[in-house]
């Protein structure tokens, strides 16, 4: 026999009233596909616990019968799975785990080298780009270095 769970409850419940799923639908005002995942106990497949919790309520007061049982299989339910995943929250990872995020982390420290180059650049190219104040640095003799090559040769260099 299948697991006893809140849906199967309400399931049972609806049966021995001879209703349908689409006559507690109509009932409920709760689509027929949100009913079916309701008695098969998915809670992974429908919304936010309160509405799950407005859900059962109603489906029992439609087939004519009390939601205290079912809504505290539903509680225990949905306290169970918080402490899953409260321990699962809590629990080292394993060098699988670890190994799995080693990629990420290469991803995201290339993007920052990259990111931290392309600043500098722009830094060093508007740097280099701005003029000289008042005129700094430029000769008074400007007849004089129109001839002269800007780079000395060899020879000036050497001696």
């Amino acid at each position: 026999m299948e697991k006893e769970h809140f849906g199967s409850l309400l399931r049972e419940a609806r049966e021995a009233t001879s209703l349908t799923l689409e006559q507690v639908a109509a009932k409920t005002k709760i689509p027929p596909f949100s009913l079916s995942l309701l008695e098969r106990g998915l809670v992974d497949d429908l919304p936010e616990e309160v509405f799950v919790r407005g859900f059962i309520r109603s489906y029992a007061k439609a087939v004519g019968t009390s939601d205290g049982p079912p809504l505290e299989i539903f509680d225990r339910t949905m306290a169970t799975r918080r402490a899953q995943e409260a321990a699962a929250a809590a629990a080292p990872l394993s060098l699988s785990e670890e190994d799995a995020l080693a990629p990420r982390r290469g991803i995201g420290l290339a993007v920052f080298v990259i990111i931290v180059l392309i600043i500098a650049t722009i830094t060093l190219g508007l740097f280099l780009r701005q003029p000289g104040q008042s005129g700094e640095g430029l000769s008074q003799a400007g007849s004089d270095t129109k001839n002269q090559p800007l780079l000395p040769s060899p020879e000036q260099f050497f001696g």
